[in-house]
C-alpha cells in the first residue's frame, strides 16, 4: 500500500509534487504564518499585482519562512482546489524576476518548485519556498517592511524592523545530505559476507559569525553498531541503548568559521545478512543542534546498500 503524503512543516519538503498538492486540497489545509494559497490570477503584469507578490514573499522571509503556492485557490483560508497559473504566459522565470525586482535585498536560497498537472504548461502550479532569511529585513517595493501575522502580510512596526537587523549577527548552519559509499570487504561461499557502508556528513556555516556550540546525536540499529564499534572507534561517542537502537553523541570538534564546511561524522558500518531486517525497521536518525536551531535527517540504510549502482537485496548476502 502506498504511503500517504503528509506535510508536517512546509519547508521540510525537498521537492513538491502533485501528490503534495492533492494532500493539501484533500485535507483542506489551513493557511498560517508558514503557508499561503494563491489562485493563478494572483500572477499578472499589472504593477499592483507585482507589488503584492513582493509584499507577500518579503513578509515570509522577514518572519519564520514558509511557502506561497500560486495555483491553489483558498476558501475561508483553506485549500479549496486548483486555480492554475498559465505557465505559457507567466513562466517560472517571470516570477523569479518579479520577486528579485520588487524586494530589496535579495532573499538567499529562495526556490520555486514547478508542478505541471497532466504535463500541461497551461495547468501550472508554483510553490515558492522562502527560507527564514538571515539577510533580513527585506523591503518591499513600496518602501515598507512586512511580516506574517496569522493569514496575512502586515506592515512591521519601526522597532520590529530594528530588531531584524540583529538577525545577521546570528549563526546559521546547514546540514548537507549524508554521502553514502559502499564496498564488499568479505565474500562468503554463497554471496556477500560483509558489506562496508561509508557515511560522511558535512555542515556548512553560511553565516558571518563563528559557531562554537553544536553537537550531533545519532540513532542507528544496535546490532550494526555492535558489529562496527571497535573497528571504527565509535565507542567513545556511545551513550546508551534504546531497545534495538544505539544512541551516540558526537560533540563539536572545532569552531565553525564563516562560510566554513566541516565534517561532523566520517565512519564505516559493517553490515551482514543478519543486520538487514534491523536496517529496514530502524532508520539512521540524525539530530543536529546548534545555538540557533535544530536539523533532523532520517535514512533507511537498507536502501543505501548499492554496488556499482545496483541496489543490493537479501539474496545477495550469504
Amino acid at each position: 500500500m502506498k504511503e500517504e503524503i503528509r506535510i508536517e512543516y512546509p519547508l521540510k519538503v525537498r521537492k513538491y509534487t502533485k501528490a503534495h498538492l492533492d494532500y493539501l486540497i484533500r485535507s483542506q489545509a489551513e493557511e498560517s504564518v508558514h503557508i499561503e494559497f494563491k489562485a493563478g490570477s494572483a500572477l499578472a503584469s499589472t504593477d499592483n499585482k507585482k507589488k503584492e507578490i513582493g509584499k507577500d514573499v518579503s513578509s515570509m522571509a522577514n518572519s519564520d519562512g514558509g511557502i506561497i503556492i500560486y495555483g491553489l485557490a483558498e476558501r475561508h483560508h483553506k485549500a479549496a482546489g486548483y486555480a492554475f497559473v498559465d505557465g505559457n504566459r507567466y513562466p517560472k522565470e517571470w516570477l523569479e524576476q518579479v520577486i528579485n525586482s520588487k524586494i530589496k535585498r535579495r532573499i538567499p536560497d529562495l526556490q520555486i518548485d514547478v508542478i505541471r498537472v497532466q504535463n500541461k504548461i497551461s495547468q501550472s502550479v508554483y510553490v515558492v519556498k522562502i527560507p527564514r532569511s538571515n539577510e533580513a529585513p527585506h523591503m518591499a517595493s513600496d518602501g515598507r517592511y512586512y511580516k506574517r501575522f496569522n493569514f496575512e502580510s502586515v506592515q512591521m512596526e519601526e522597532y520590529e524592523v530594528r530588531d531584524l537587523f540583529s538577525r545577521s549577527a546570528e549563526t546559521h548552519l546547514k546540514l548537507r545530505p549524508v554521502e553514502f559509499k559502499g564496498e564488499v570487504i568479505e565474500n562468503g561461499p554463497d554471496g556477500i559476507g560483509t558489506f562496508r557502508l561509508h557515511l560522511v556528513l558535512d555542515v556548512h556555516n553560511v553565516s558571518r559569525q563563528i559557531e562554537t556550540v553544536y553537537k550531533t546525536i545519532l540513532k542507528l540499529p544496535a546490532n550494526v553498531y555492535d558489529n562496527s564499534k571497535k573497528k571504527q572507534d565509535l565507542e567513545r561517542f556511545f551513550r546508551k541503548y534504546q531497545k534495538d537502537v544505539a544512541l551516540l553523541n558526537i560533540p563539536a570538534s572545532t569552531p565553525l568559521f564563516p562560510l566554513e564546511v566541516n565534517t561532523l561524522m566520517n565512519f564505516y558500518l559493517d553490515i551482514r545478512k543478519e543486520h538487514l531486517e534491523g536496517l529496514a525497521k530502524n532508520p539512521l536518525k540524525i539530530r543536529f543542534y546548534y545555538s540557533n536551531g535544530i536539523y533532523e535527517l532520517e535514512y533507511y540504510l537498507d536502501t543505501k546498500l548499492k554496488l556499482q549502482g545496483r541496489q543490493l537485496r537479501e539474496t545477495d548476502f550469504a
